[in-house]
Order: C-alpha cells, then structure tokens, then sequence
C-alpha cells in the first residue's frame, strides 16, 4: 500500500486537457521555420511555454497560458524545461485534430522514461496514444533578455518591408546588428558593423511605450 507521501512523488508535473487542438497546431506551426525544427518546452502553474532558437541569433516563443486549457494541473518544482522535436510535436497534434468536430486531448509530463504523453480522452469507440521522446535542452548564454523589468512585455509594430529593407542594409559579410529601443521619442535603432558603420532608424507610434 502505497503511502500519500510516495503517491505525491509520483505524481507527473503536469497534466492538462485541451479542446481546441487545431488552435495550438496553428500557434505552433507559426514557429516552425523549417520540418526538422528543435524546441524547448517550460512548464509552470502559469502555463506552458515553448521556445525555438535558430542559428544563435533569432528566438520565438509562444505562449500557452493556462487559461487556454480546460483542465491544467501543475505539480511540478520550479519551471520544468525538455527539449522536443517541434515537427514531431505538431503531426502527432494533428492526429488528434478532426475536421469539424471537438476532440478533447490530454498531454501529461514526465512518462515513465520522460516523455511527452498524449491521449484522446473523450472518445468511446477509440483511443489515440502517442509518446513523445524528450531531451536535455542544451544551456545556451545568450547576449539578450527576453523578459522585462516590468510587466508589460517590450513590443513594437512596423511594417514587414520597412523592416526587411533595415535588414538588408545592415546585413555585411560577418557583421552583428544591435537593436535599441529608446522610449522617448519613441525609435527604434538598428545599427551593424561590418566595413564601416550603419545604423538605420524607425519611428514607431507614441502608443507603444518601452
């Protein structure tokens, strides 16, 4: 007989439902630049986080709060983080996703051997299972922070041509660009080094304060 000291222990970090697993396909899908795309998933009582990284310079993430899910039972220590395979992830969520119908769908965290669990839950004549194998994520040292000081997250809008055209102009054969965000007035600075040196200026609406 197991004591509830021990069945607390072997509780998993996470189990959730979700029904609308098209919504999640389509939210994850718009950070998988490529079909073999690695990702790191973070877990917390707030939700689920899933991070992409890209040649050490570009990082997406996207959100999954906790709100999203009709059931989100959070058991874990700190902030759990694995890595996964994001085209993996996405064509197992797909097998779960019917056109035209709700299918609800249950992820859990760790499995016996740390992997991902997925299970419908709410058909009778039928039960899809997939296991999901996890990694270590690897510790990267980035030269950036993605979290403010505050909470309101730093953001900006501009136009995807004004932004291309910055782009294009500072990018020389092995050159860094460094972005400033400087509140008043409200510009944001683009600036790279290669033979010489560049810097390229937007101005954005007063609306968007950093």
């Amino acid at each position: 007989m197991n004591s509830p000291s021990s069945s607390a222990e072997e509780a998993p970090d996470l189990v959730c439902q979700l029904d609308n697993v098209q919504g999640m396909v389509d939210a994850l899908t718009t950070v998988r630049w490529k079909r073999q795309q690695d990702a790191v998933m973070e877990l917390s009582e707030h939700g689920v986080v899933l991070i992409v990284e890209e040649t050490g310079c570009l990082q997406a993430k996207v959100y999954l709060q906790r709100e999203l899910f009709t059931r989100y039972e959070y058991n874990g220590q700190g902030r759990p983080r694995f890595g996964v395979s994001l085209g993996l992830f996405v064509d197992c969520l797909n097998t779960f996703s019917v056109p035209g119908q709700s299918s609800i769908l249950e992820i859990r965290y760790p499995g016996p051997d740390m992997q991902l669990l997925l299970k419908s839950v709410d058909s009778l004549d039928a039960c899809i299972y997939a296991e999901i194998r996890t990694r270590i994520p690897d510790t990267v040292s980035w030269d950036y922070n993605f979290e403010p000081a505050g909470s309101t997250p730093l953001t900006f809008t501009v136009k995807s041509a004004a932004l291309k055209e910055a782009i294009d102009d500072l990018e020389w054969p092995g050159s860094s660009i460094q972005i400033n965000l400087q509140p008043v007035p409200p510009i944001v600075t683009f600036r790279g080094e290669g033979h010489g040196d560049l810097q390229v200026q937007i101005q954005v609406p007063s609306s968007y304060n950093f």
